[in-house]
């Protein structure tokens, strides 16, 4: 059981796993030793869902190719990834826009990291696009040009060559646009939550 500190800790989490990474199951979530449970499928949510990171790390990462998300307004295209874990230094998640926006942040020099469910167990998620400078393939040749801007509808080969198998793929300054997220748990250290939506009068 959490104590009565971390409880409304815990609370904000949850707002943030269910508004940043929508549909499927929400992931684990843990700071400070909260932990919380999954939660059943929600919407996706309304607005971006923007992820922002100094440096972000796939390890086992495998692209699963482009696919069609159903949302509220319509389908959607979408990359899918499969990770065996994620590391992200300097995070920073934003969700939705103006007024309205929600934004979590790990504590400067910090790695957040999301992992796969079990031993050998790998996330899963969905992006509309993928920035950032290729620092690292795992061993493989690094692009010509290494700054990529990764959407459905362009895909570079060396992330598509279906000789290409799960390695570790590694981004400087890297945004995950429109990120969806399933099957593993967020680890953040040095948690901080703002949000700018208003609090009715007397609530």
């Amino acid at each position: 059981m959490l104590g009565r500190a971390a409880r409304p800790l815990a609370a904000a989490l949850a707002v943030v796993a269910v508004t940043v990474l929508p549909r499927v199951d929400v992931p684990h979530v843990s700071a400070g030793g909260a932990r919380l449970g999954s939660s059943p499928p929600v919407r996706p949510a309304k607005g971006p869902c923007v992820l922002r990171a100094d440096r972000l790390v796939l390890r086992g990462a495998r692209f699963r190719g482009v696919v069609s998300l159903r949302t509220g307004t319509g389908s959607v295209r979408a990359l899918k990834f499969t990770v065996r874990s994620l590391d992200a230094v300097n995070l920073d998640l934003t969700a939705g826009r103006g007024r309205a926006a929600m934004r979590l942040r790990a504590r400067p020099a910090t790695t957040s990291t999301l992992k796969g469910p079990g031993t050998g167990g790998v996330a899963t998620f969905y992006v509309r696009r993928l920035t950032g400078r290729v620092t690292g393939l795992g061993g493989s040749p690094l692009p010509a040009d290494r700054t990529v801007s990764v959407t459905p509808d362009a895909v570079p080969r060396w992330l598509s060559h279906p000789a290409t198998r799960t390695r570790t793929i590694t981004l400087a300054a890297a945004t995950a646009s429109q990120i969806t997220q399933s099957g593993g748990r967020l680890s953040v250290r040095g948690l901080q939550l703002r949000t700018t939506a208003r609090v009715p009068h007397g609530a």
